[in-house]
């Protein structure tokens, strides 16, 4: 059954921490008018028949013959109204994924999507687009930067039926700048091929890896940060510390955390926050989480420390856990990105849409 082979490639492919993240990445699966979808919030690799949502693809296409608002809290409110309105019944306590409406525009049968580092180190990169077209020619079309949500859906919408237009074929593998690559086919197999060819061309031309040993730190310093911090958030909250060697490069000095400082992609603003707190001695903590909270209206999950390496933050060991990893991440996307000339972050503009966004905010959530 099709919705058999959806669960395995997306247990497969979820389980892999080089390709998947925490809540990252989405599946789905097209079978006539009905397709199944990833539910937001849920995770690939552990994801059953139950998690994902049925949804009428007549419905969905439904949405790119309207008009919406230019504000973008009453567009986004819109277009996901009509998108909830496309469930089939018996789907009502379900949520599909933020980019149903960018699987329902490939007419394979399969759609997986996903953010791997190496394939960030490309998108997130200054010279991402001509990297693109150097290696992939117009087998991969590119995507610039541009708000999730109806916004991109609507220019890939555009430019899916623009290269069949001039191509007279479907695309079948996107790569969005500072997001991830989509890969469509009619098989499974045709996924991990597509997927594994886009990788290892882009891996021929890495002559750096990042390095997430761990490296030489002061472990009487960190044990000092650690109780510091732990004190600031409180006794309710969760420190998790790991001194690597690419955490201690970024760390070194202001200078280096310049690098790192800005997202890359959405998924480092949902589930790390976007800006990292940099701290050269524990006496500095309490201050500069104070004012990194009066400027941002929340609390940080990353802060970096000289000599000490990076520490997550969160009120749960996973939420913790899950900040660091997204932040070792950041950092690795950094490191490929420098085969790429130099890495490109989102701009400000686009990270306040996705701190504000509902739609994110729900996922972060569950």
């Amino acid at each position: 059954m099709i919705i058999d082979e959806l669960v395995g490639f997306s247990n497969l492919y979820g389980s892999n921490e080089e390709l998947v993240l925490a809540g990252g990445g989405n599946t789905s699966a097209k079978d006539g008018d009905v397709m199944y979808i990833k539910g937001s919030g849920t995770r690939l690799s552990d994801i059953t028949a139950e998690g994902f949502v049925k949804m009428s693809r007549s419905k969905i296409a439904e949405i790119f013959t309207k008009t919406y608002p230019d504000n973008d809290k009453e567009r986004e409110a819109l277009s996901l109204k009509d998108l909830m309105a496309a469930k089939l019944p018996g789907q009502e306590n379900k949520r599909p994924s933020v980019e149903t409406t960018l699987h329902s525009l490939f007419p394979q049968k399969f759609v997986l999507h996903l953010h791997p580092s190496l394939i960030n180190g490309v998108t997130c990169s200054e010279n991402g687009k001509k990297a693109s077209e150097d290696l992939f020619g117009d087998d991969v079309l590119w995507i610039d930067p541009c708000k999730p949500g109806y916004t991109l859906a609507k220019i890939c919408y555009d430019t899916l039926r623009e290269y069949k237009n001039s191509k007279g074929r479907d695309a079948d593998i996107v790569l969005l700048a500072n997001h991830g690559i989509f890969v469509a086919d009619d098989t499974v197999e045709g996924l991990g091929d597509k997927l594994y060819s886009v990788m290892s061309k882009i891996r021929g031309e890495v002559t750096e890896e990042p390095d997430l040993s761990v490296g030489e730190f002061d472990g009487d310093k960190a044990q000092e940060i650690f109780n510091e911090i732990s004190e600031v958030f409180g006794e309710d909250s969760v420190v998790t510390y790991e001194p690597s060697v690419l955490s201690l490069k970024y760390s070194k000095d202001k200078e280096s955390v310049k690098e790192i400082y800005f997202p890359f992609n959405p998924d480092q603003v949902v589930y790390c926050k976007p800006y990292p707190v940099y701290i050269e001695n524990k006496e500095e903590i309490k201050n500069l989480v104070e004012e990194y909270k009066e400027k941002n209206g929340f609390l940080p999950k990353i802060l970096l420390v000289k000599d000490c390496g990076v520490y997550g933050v969160d009120y749960s060991q996973k939420g913790s856990e899950t900040a660091v990893a997204l932040f070792n991440d950041a950092m690795k996307i950094a490191v490929f990105a420098k085969n790429f000339g130099g890495a490109k972050p989102m701009s400000d503009d686009l990270t306040d849409f996705i701190v504000n966004w509902e739609a994110e905010s729900y996922r972060s959530k569950q």
